[in-house]
């Protein structure tokens, strides 16, 4: 766990996990940044969410201790070779459903982890787009790595109970004012709005039947639509009904208070504490997407903004949302003294 891997800290991975168990709040602690980032300016974490999956995400990180670390502890726990899949592929299986989101989450807190350890300041603030908000619950501790994991397997197993035989989905649109996508969404009322990833980008959740022919639609009007590679309705109500199983199959972690304030993704405010934090992800397969508000909050923050994660993918989406904004990446493993690259 994150606390595991800082100077001083004591009590091992199990004894961090029964902590959690028990509710008890984990020390805060960090060391000062040796990089050259300015030390007096702390940075907003920005994590990603499924789909910055990609075959050698993993390069360079293996000799970096602490994501080596939190790697294995996710595949202890989950019994899935994701360095295997991060490194080698094939990308068809390191994209499946059940093996994306998890590599997606070990990565990112991976990232983190093995970056504060190379000294990156405590975080001013942190959020994550989609499932990224997992990643952002455990960096922060509010959570611990196994159990952003259960979270993941929980939502896939309802899922498939769920909508057995009714296929499931999202597509995206870009290049369509918010109005006219929503005039269109009047000829197809089992679909919703569930992302507004920017003024013209936007996502749609519901059944793959409904889905396609939106697609058709918006096809001589959209720069580019399609179907997402993602089996269920996230974040629309259609996940509505499977919150209150969510919370019971969860109901054995304990949230702790944030190491570090948390932003909703659902509309970019400060959570208020770890039980808040941790019902909002509980939460978040129901609740749209909207990173035009949480930039709004970010540029009140006025921190440097670093994703924390694969790819590139939020650099891109607050570039559209707001083109003053620069995204900086910890994509690559630390160098003492080395600069964060510029995306």
């Amino acid at each position: 766990m994150p606390g595991d891997l800082l100077p001083g800290r004591k009590g091992g991975h199990r004894d961090k996990v029964a902590e959690w168990r028990r509710g008890a709040k984990p020390e805060v602690a960090g060391t000062p940044y040796a990089g050259g980032m300015d030390a007096s300016r702390r940075p907003v974490l920005l994590f990603p969410g499924q789909g910055t999956e990609a075959v050698g995400m993993a390069a360079g990180w293996a000799g970096q201790g602490a994501w080596v670390e939190t790697l294995m502890a996710a595949e202890t726990h989950l019994g899935v070779p994701l360095r295997r899949l991060m490194g080698e592929g094939p990308l068809e299986a390191l994209r499946a459903q059940r093996v994306a989101p998890y590599a997606v989450l070990a990565h990112s807190v991976g990232v983190f982890r093995a970056w504060r350890q190379a000294g990156l300041p405590l975080p001013l603030a942190a959020t994550g787009h989609s499932m990224g908000f997992y990643s952002a619950l455990v960096a922060a501790e509010v959570v611990p790595l196994e159990a952003a994991l259960d979270l993941i397997t929980a939502v896939e197993d309802l899922s498939a109970e769920a909508f057995a035989g009714r296929p499931m989905g999202m597509a995206f649109c870009i290049g369509v004012p918010e109005a006219d996508l929503h005039r269109l969404l009047l000829d197809h009322p089992g679909l919703v709005l569930s992302n507004r990833n920017g003024r013209a980008q936007f996502t749609v959740s519901g059944a793959v039947a409904d889905l396609a022919p939106l697609v058709v639609a918006l096809a001589p009007v959209a720069l580019k639509a399609g179907l997402l590679p993602v089996r269920h309705p996230l974040h629309g109500p259609h996940m509505a009904p499977l919150l209150p199983a969510l919370a019971r199959r969860l109901s054995g972690w304990c949230p702790a208070d944030p190491a570090f304030p948390l932003l909703s993704h659902f509309d970019g405010r400060p959570l208020a504490g770890g039980p808040a934090a941790w019902d909002e992800g509980l939460a978040s397969v129901a609740l749209p997407v909207d990173w035009l508000a949480v930039v709004a909050r970010l540029q009140l923050l006025a921190g440097p903004l670093l994703e924390c994660g694969s790819g590139k993918q939020l650099a891109g989406l607050t570039r559209w949302a707001e083109r003053t904004l620069q995204v900086a990446s910890l994509a690559l493993p630390p160098e003492p003294g080395a600069l964060i690259a510029d995306v």
